[in-house]
């Protein structure tokens, strides 16, 4: 049955030469098989999962592919090491930055209750500044003032006002729901713009 498969016989009537109804041996044709086993069924799902943890960090395929490849295919932990990769990329594209100059940017204002917070957070185009990720570290930076703000405050009747300078700042925590502090918010910022940021007061 498999010498059947492996060779074609075909039935050739030819006048001349040979008699009709001479079997003639004809070489095989080349099979076409179709995979439908687990590994096609794995490519697709991690092709999904490539999707879907590009469309959540919004950072490259090529980093995506590699923290999934990195971590096994669980997504949680490849956003992780996306994460810390950037912060670790931001710091040094933040150092080959710094002498350059950042004359645009955003003023944030956040109030609640009895007290307002007024950051300035500068970059170097307008271009940046019209950023969706930009303006969200902004408000992360208000945000992260105001909680400051909020701590340290212990008379709610009396007026007070506070500044606090760059390097301040760039220490507060970055919030209740994300870890770390504003200057590692800040790292996160530079790698998705390629651009200087910085915050000022």
């Amino acid at each position: 049955m498999s010498l059947l498969r492996s060779l074609r016989l075909c039935l050739v009537a030819r006048t001349g030469s040979r008699p009709a109804g001479c079997l003639v041996f004809q070489p095989a044709q080349p099979w076409h098989a179709v995979h439908t086993g687990p590994g096609l069924a794995s490519s697709a799902s991690s092709k999904e999962l490539l999707m879907k943890l590009r469309r959540k960090t919004g950072y490259s395929f090529v980093n995506c592919k590699k923290a999934l490849e990195s971590c096994g295919g669980d997504l949680k932990q490849a956003e992780t090491w996306l994460h810390k990769q950037a912060q670790k990329e931001g710091w040094s594209k933040a150092a080959k930055l710094h002498g350059r100059k950042t004359r645009e940017g955003l003023i944030g204002l956040l109030q609640e209750g009895n007290a307002a917070v007024l950051v300035e957070v500068n970059c170097e185009t307008d271009f940046v500044s019209r950023n969706l990720k930009f303006q969200q570290l902004v408000q992360q930076v208000a945000l992260g003032a105001m909680l400051h703000c909020r701590s340290l405050e212990e008379q709610p009747s009396t007026y007070s006002k506070g500044f606090l300078d760059s390097s301040e700042l760039s220490g507060l925590p970055a919030g209740p729901d994300r870890e770390g502090c504003l200057k590692d918010q800040l790292a996160l910022a530079i790698v998705g713009s390629a651009h200087p940021i910085c915050m000022i007061r």
